[in-house]
């Protein structure tokens, strides 16, 4: 197995819903250093009236990196970070920030307290383990958000970071947000050409407006993909559940923020609504919008106890933790779409597409998967740990072309049942091998595909009924489609 190769594990990584977790970090070559700005702190943070422990991080840059008063790239970069570990089910944070220790009225850094995480961190060894693991997340998020604020844009041919315009501007369509909000003291307009975007944020107000090209957001919205929520109208807010965590955003802060939107100039649909603990994002064509509101599984709680007592039927929005019942015989088309729907929803997949049909003469449906994966950063050497001024490094991706095959048998799979994989690699010009398989595959079949992995450049993984089964638990609404073939049966709330 290569150092990147990120199939081997991220295949696997993204495990399910209620207490299942996700042990099983992405692996590639930078996995394990600190990605600027992003960081993770190498000591649990503890609540004062409580004794659970959390893993946290910060989002603290120097003049060296970005031009002038830094407040909106705490801001803007805090809330992707967030954004994107609640879309991948690792966190939904409460982002907490920090006044500069010198300029007034400035943001000298922004916390990112990991509430609902899917680790146990109850001792020292089981901390380090869950940072080492969300550390690698975090890394690989890095490498995506590189479509969006192309990193290595702020640093000159020598790969020294230059200093970026920071400057006070006033389009027509802040202007009326602006006037919506009523004009708030604190009110802050800006542009800044690296990364690109103009921002308008009110912190007493809780407001933050984000516009950037629409390309960039497109970019953002596909990284975002795994985030596909279940939800439910609670008496004062939208119930939502997606990928084994639990928010809720008050009704009349969405509404707030699509006027907002309205205003931005935005149009209204496909707005993707995204909560975290301490904010809720709408994410429309060119504007971000969060908006400060406890949206934490405490207010779902509260939404949930009005649901249940109205609507029983909808108690699948609400219970995490859920066994799954097969209905077999299995039936082989509706597994193999069942299949790819759940590939699409993997963290970094932006194309899984069916090629063949159930009749090949393999019994099996081939998918072709595109997957964006990290590329090792040039002249890496290692994790630094924290200093105050690491440089931002670019964080360039590649495409992965995977070959995945579904097979559904009534015993498990062996040696038998798979044929001609590299001659299947070759003739769709793909650099790894997938296979799904329900219910399980054999101990030869393990070796089999072990040994080419060792052998060969080829990458190979597999999913079998279990990891199947994690992912359906963290998204419900792919099992709710399919109800001749599978069925989720409550055992106990989420929490």
């Amino acid at each position: 197995m290569t150092a990147d190769d990120l199939l081997s594990r991220a295949a696997l990584a993204i495990r399910a819903g209620g207490k299942e977790t996700l042990r099983s970090a992405p692996a590639f070559s930078c996995a394990h250093e600190t990605h600027e700005p992003f960081r993770l702190m190498n000591a649990p943070a503890q609540l004062d009236d409580g004794e659970q422990l959390f893993l946290w991080g910060s989002v603290r840059t120097s003049g060296a990196q970005f031009d002038g008063d830094r407040s909106d790239v705490h801001d803007v970069l805090s809330l992707v970070w967030g954004a994107l570990l609640r879309a991948f089910g690792l966190a939904s944070p409460w982002l907490i920030d920090e006044p500069h220790v010198v300029v007034p009225g400035e943001r000298g850094a922004r916390h990112l307290l990991l509430r609902q995480c899917p680790w146990d961190i109850s001792d020292e060894d089981r901390f380090a383990a869950a940072r080492k693991s969300m550390n690698a997340w975090s890394a690989l998020g890095f490498h995506l958000l590189d479509d969006v604020f192309t990193w290595s844009r702020g640093r000159n041919k020598s790969g020294v970071d230059v200093a970026t315009v920071h400057q006070d501007v006033a389009p027509k369509w802040a202007e009326k947000i602006v006037k919506y909000l009523r004009n708030p003291s604190d009110i802050t307009v800006s542009r800044r050409t690296f990364p690109l975007w103009i921002y308008l944020a009110s912190p007493d107000r809780g407001v933050t407006v984000i516009r950037m090209a629409k390309i960039r957001l497109l970019y953002l919205k596909v990284i975002l993909m795994p985030f596909v929520a279940t939800s439910a109208r609670g008496e004062d807010a939208l119930a939502i559940f997606a990928n084994g965590l639990a928010n809720a955003v008050p009704f009349k802060l969405i509404e707030k923020a699509r006027k907002i939107l309205a205003l931005a100039g935005d149009a209204q649909q496909d707005v993707i609504v995204l909560p975290l603990d301490s904010h809720c994002l709408l994410i429309g064509d060119r504007t971000i919008v969060a908006l400060r509101e406890n949206c934490g599984r405490e207010v779902f709680q509260r939404e949930r106890e009005f649901l249940l007592k109205r609507r029983q039927v909808e108690d699948r929005v609400f219970f995490a933790d859920s066994s799954v019942e097969w209905l077999t015989p299995l039936n082989s088309g509706d597994f193999e779409d069942l299949c790819v729907e759940l590939l699409r929803r993997e963290p970094g997949v932006i194309r899984a597409k069916p090629v063949g049909s159930t009749n090949d003469r393999d019994g099996g449906r081939d998918i072709l998967v595109d997957w964006r994966v990290p590329v090792r950063h040039p002249n890496s050497e290692g994790d630094t740990g924290y200093t105050d001024a690491q440089p931002i490094r670019p964080g360039a991706t590649r495409i992965r072309r995977i070959i995945a095959q579904v097979k559904s048998r009534s015993r498990t799979l062996g040696k038998k049942d798979v044929r001609d994989v590299r001659d299947m690699l070759e003739h769709y010009g793909a650099d790894a091998y997938f296979l799904i398989a329900h219910p399980n595959v054999s101990t030869s079949l393990v070796d089999y595909l072990d040994g080419l992995r060792g052998r060969t450049a080829f990458g190979t993984e597999w999913w079998e009924a279990r990891d199947i089964e994690d992912r359906l638990r963290r998204h419900p609404d792919v099992a709710k489609r399919y109800p001749a073939l599978v069925k989720l049966i409550p055992t106990g709330l989420c929490g």
